[in-house]
């Protein structure tokens, strides 16, 4: 692994700790800045250097940290020259960095789901700590969390809150970074912004997310965390919003799509649905790791009896390497259902109400996803507010493009999304195969008045547009 080198933006970062009028420093800016890896190194450098330092990192689910940050924090601790067993020790459940001078780094949850009022954070006493991607927190979560700072610092070490953030909308952007670009921010928080010169990917790379729509670009390459235009997406950023809900109905059917990778950087995710409420993502197979067929089916088997979902009630990917899963299922004695997005659109797939559809589609995938964006638009679709991954999971939906010729809807295909968003839409995908078992009329569904639509109203009101 190359050796750190910090470059003039990052080395503010180190410069805004040892300032003793800050105590919350505020990372933000352009995807591939390193704002967490920038993070992790002033986290790592503190507790190594003042003993008995109590850092938390939290991030709103346990299942996200394992994937994002706490690697962040190892590959940094590598190239800081840290040796695992000799300068500092991992350790899981719980998840935590501790160091021989007795300082410890543990990875805590954040998620209003499990912690109501944010109960168990009161109960932690620490010098510093850092919440990433905080714009995904309660605002009560990230007030509680910040407030347990100071606590033990009798070393000399500085007593901060460390946020990263991109502040789309809620509360993060009314009370940090609009007040930031007013100037009405305290003094002792220090806002550095990451641009695209800060970037530490290549120009390749950077060049490849330039294709993405404009409101994507804008956003997250540009920081134009105002602009707004969503008109070229399925997928409405305010549709998203309003779909979260806190309370889950246990006794609704459960249903589960599982998008299949074998190696390579393609994750293998398992979505699952409680009615057409998505509830969990979770990963069976990291990028960059080899998980053979017959493994994955095991793992399947063993998470649908753990999280109470039957595997005819599961659809997994059938193309490609998925037909080797859906083969191990089946030499196991249980029976998917197999998804083939390049398949005919299958007419008896509906949201609740059996409303009939305008348009014809292309293809399964492109029915699939029209029907995600209509159902959250119409309120139908939600999403659970513990659910991991839920802003990379919206990230990737709105990233689809889309064409309408002859009244034929046309999604833009999964490899051209791969070559636009530099990453496969795993999430995406086993959330639309989730929702081919869940949208099947196996039961009668609440009519469409339940939902506050008239069943005589037409699908297109509204979706993207006059197109329709």
């Amino acid at each position: 692994m190359e050796p750190l080198k910090l470059k003039q933006k990052q080395a503010e970062v180190i410069d805004a700790a040892n300032d003793s009028s800050v105590d919350t420093i505020v990372l933000i800016g352009s995807v591939g800045t390193g704002k967490t890896d920038v993070a992790a190194h002033l986290v790592l450098s503190i507790c190594h250097q003042f003993p008995k330092t109590r850092w938390p990192v939290f991030r709103v689910n346990q299942s996200t940290a394992v994937e994002t940050v706490i690697p962040s924090f190892l590959d940094m601790a590598e190239r800081m020259g840290l040796i695992n067993g000799k300068d500092y020790f991992y350790t899981q459940k719980p998840y935590r960095i501790t160091f021989p001078n007795g300082s410890t780094i543990p990875f805590r949850e954040a998620d209003p789901t499990k912690d109501r009022g944010g109960k168990k954070i009161k109960g932690i006493n620490a010098s510093g700590n850092l919440l990433d991607e905080v714009d995904e927190f309660e605002y009560e979560m990230y007030l509680q969390a910040t407030s347990r700072k100071g606590r033990h610092n009798e070393y000399g070490q500085p007593s901060l809150s460390i946020l990263t953030m991109n502040p789309n909308d809620g509360w993060s952007k009314e009370h940090i970074y609009d007040p930031w670009k007013d100037g009405t921010l305290p003094a002792s928080t220090r806002v550095i912004e990451f641009d695209l010169d800060d970037s530490w990917q290549s120009q390749q790379d950077i060049d490849r997310l330039k294709t993405n729509p404009e409101w994507w670009t804008q956003r997250y390459l540009y920081n134009n965390w105002n602009y707004s235009d969503e008109s070229a997406s399925l997928f409405k950023s305010r549709h998203f919003a309003a779909s979260i809900v806190d309370e889950l109905d246990a006794g609704l059917t459960r249903s589960t799509g599982f998008d299949v990778a074998w190696k390579g950087e393609d994750r293998s995710v398992r979505a699952l649905l409680y009615g057409v409420t998505i509830v969990d993502l979770a990963v069976a197979k990291q990028k960059n790791q080899r998980v053979e067929t017959p493994e994955q089916a095991s793992w399947l088997v063993a998470d649908a009896e753990e999280n109470g979902y039957g595997i005819d009630n599961l659809a997994v990917d059938a193309v490609g390497v998925g037909a080797g899963v859906v083969g191990d299922l089946k030499a196991l004695g249980y029976f998917p259902r197999e998804f083939m997005s390049g398949a005919a659109p299958d007419p008896d797939i509906s949201l609740p109400g059996d409303i009939d559809m305008p348009l014809n589609f292309d293809k399964l995938r492109s029915q699939m996803i029209y029907l995600y964006a209509r159902g959250l638009e119409l309120g139908i679709i939600k999403h659970f507010r513990g659910c991991p991954f839920l802003n990379e999971l919206q990230k990737e939906a709105m990233v689809h493009n889309y064409d309408i010729t002859d009244k034929v809807l046309r999604v833009e295909s999964k490899e051209h999304i791969k070559k636009r968003l530099g990453y496969s839409p795993d999430l995406m995908d086993s959330v639309i195969m989730a929702l081919f078992v869940a949208l099947r009329p196996i039961q009668p569904f609440p009519s469409a008045d339940s939902f506050g639509e008239s069943s005589s109203t037409p699908i297109t009101s509204g979706l993207i547009g006059t197109s329709f």
